[in-house]
């Protein structure tokens, strides 16, 4: 074990050191990616230690998802030796830290959105942003040739959603990625109410053929900003039977700072 938490350690020094350095694209909301976040022989390890796909639960519409966060039922009834190695990556590799670099790489960005969300309040509501720890949220995703992850827009909790694309059986394709839809820069009072789901969003009137893709690329780290405009979504267009696999980590505020920030949705209670 000493020998993972060393490995662990050197992966996390390596992942801040290029959020560091790396740059937020504006549109079409603000986004970053990342390549040569993780060593070939990590991704080659986190490979070895997925779980087995009958572990997978179906969440519907051809998505199958293992959660791996800190507490979660699937990661705490699994028994398999390979639940050391996720346990290690919620101590260590996906450390408060590094969710803190990315909230210092967002800062410019969300200063914006806030500005243009609550005005001279800003200041005040940018103060009231408690970080949920790391641990407490990911999941790992299968999603099934021929399936598609609707367009959406995330809850008022999530800060930032993170996608790590992974390729065990080495068949994803480019066109697998995630794509930004480029819809309406709503701000002010009707920004906050489509933000915190008290107003109709504008998800029908984004086009797949004017959205930016994200290819698909083993081992790529995609992370974007929500907003009242973060329309995002993707599809597993193949004619095989080949899945598309991801890791998901989003970084969330605590359930207290989004209810005074924008109210809590009933479904987050």
């Amino acid at each position: 074990m000493n020998v993972l938490n060393a490995a662990l350690t050197k992966e996390r020094d390596h992942f801040l050191q290029v959020i560091r350095e790396a740059c937020v694209i504006p549109d079409p909301f603000p986004h970053a990616l990342i390549d040569g976040a993780f060593s070939e022989d990590f991704l080659e390890q986190l490979y070895r230690n997925l779980p087995d796909r009958n572990r997978f639960n179906d969440a519907g519409h051809g998505l199958h998802a293992f959660q791996i966060w800190d507490q979660s039922d699937d990661l705490q009834q699994w028994t398999d030796h390979r639940k050391a190695f996720w346990e290690a990556c919620n101590q260590i590799l996906f450390d408060d830290s590094v969710a803190a670099a990315f909230h210092e790489l967002f800062s410019p960005a969300r200063v914006s959105l806030y500005q243009s969300l609550f005005g001279n309040l800003a200041n005040r509501r940018l103060s009231q942003i408690k970080l949920q720890p790391w641990a407490s949220s990911g999941a790992l995703n299968i999603r099934s040739a021929g399936s598609s992850l609707p367009t959406h827009m995330d809850w008022p909790n999530r800060l930032y959603s993170l996608i790590l694309y992974l390729d065990p059986d080495i068949t994803a394709q480019p066109e697998w990625g995630t794509r930004l839809f480029h819809g309406p820069k709503v701000t002010g009072q009707e920004g906050l109410n489509i933000m915190a789901k008290r107003a109709p969003d504008h998800v029908k009137s984004c086009r797949k053929e004017a959205a930016t893709l994200i290819p698909f690329k083993p081992g790529r780290v995609a992370i974007f900003m929500n907003t009242p405009w973060s329309y995002h979504g993707a599809s597993v267009n193949t004619e095989s039977q080949a899945a598309r696999w991801c890791l998901v980590k989003g970084i969330n505020m605590t359930l207290e700072a989004t209810e005074n920030l924008f109210g809590l949705p009933p479904e987050l209670n």
